[in-house]
């Protein structure tokens, strides 16, 4: 798997939010130590250190191994043996297979959604695209996987098949994590693609709305494509 380059910016752990009550402890380590690897905020290859996590949640390092061991389980980070946690890497592979069913998955529910949205779909769909170009205005690129996420999602609801929408909801985690990578560079375009897609969705256009989703899915994987080889150590 390609490693990130030396000089790939990393988060500090005071970066990442508090606790709250009263959700359970475990569950909220989890929750927000995996929103940081899915948006980037913990970077990829990072080593995860469980005494700094402790002291920075105030709580002590047991249920932070635990939350490790779960993040390992689901496939967030690595736990090296004697090295310790490291958030996962970048792998080529994955990403030709994920977005080669995407391009598939996306333009069937997009050609879909343009048949069957409703009218207040519709208006979601354009809240989004105007919250994603209020964070390229504000230089938030870090919200765009987020939004990214919410956009896709509101189009598969459009389209009113459970079974799409939930194969899609299977992929979306990995999808975040890794646009998250490429979110800075891709953003304008990106949500210029979602404008023109939203467009053809209004119009009823099934067989442009399905164009546009594929090449906006083309477009991102070629991105990455580009990412991942510049992230890769020279030989």
């Amino acid at each position: 798997m390609p490693r990130p380059r030396n000089d790939t910016p990393t988060a500090k752990v005071t970066e990442l939010p508090g606790l709250s009550a009263p959700t359970p402890l475990g569950n909220q380590l989890y929750r927000l130590l995996e929103e940081a690897i899915l948006d980037g905020t913990l970077a990829p290859g990072q080593r995860l250190d469980p005494e700094e996590l402790a002291a920075h949640f105030g709580v002590s390092r047991i249920p932070i191994r635990e939350t490790l061991r779960a993040l390992d389980a689901a496939g967030w980070i690595e736990l090296r043996p004697r090295d310790g946690a490291f958030v996962r890497t970048w792998s080529t592979q994955e990403v030709v297979d994920l977005f080669e069913a995407r391009t598939v998955l996306e333009g069937e529910i997009s050609a879909k959604a343009a048949l069957r949205r409703t009218e207040p779909q519709l208006a979601r769909l354009t809240e989004l695209v105007e919250l994603g170009r209020e964070a390229l205005d504000c230089e938030e690129p870090e919200r765009l996987p987020t939004i990214n996420e919410h956009f896709h999602a509101a189009i598969a609801a459009c389209a009113h098949n459970e079974v799409l929408a939930g194969i899609r909801a299977g992929l979306a985690k990995r999808v975040r994590f890794y646009f998250a990578a490429v979110a800075p560079a891709r953003g304008a375009d990106s949500i210029a693609e979602h404008q023109a897609l939203v467009t053809a969705i209004r119009n009823r256009d099934a067989g442009l709305a399905a164009e546009l989703a594929r090449q906006h899915v083309r477009r991102t994987r070629a991105a990455l494509g580009e990412h991942l080889t510049e992230a890769s150590p020279a030989p």
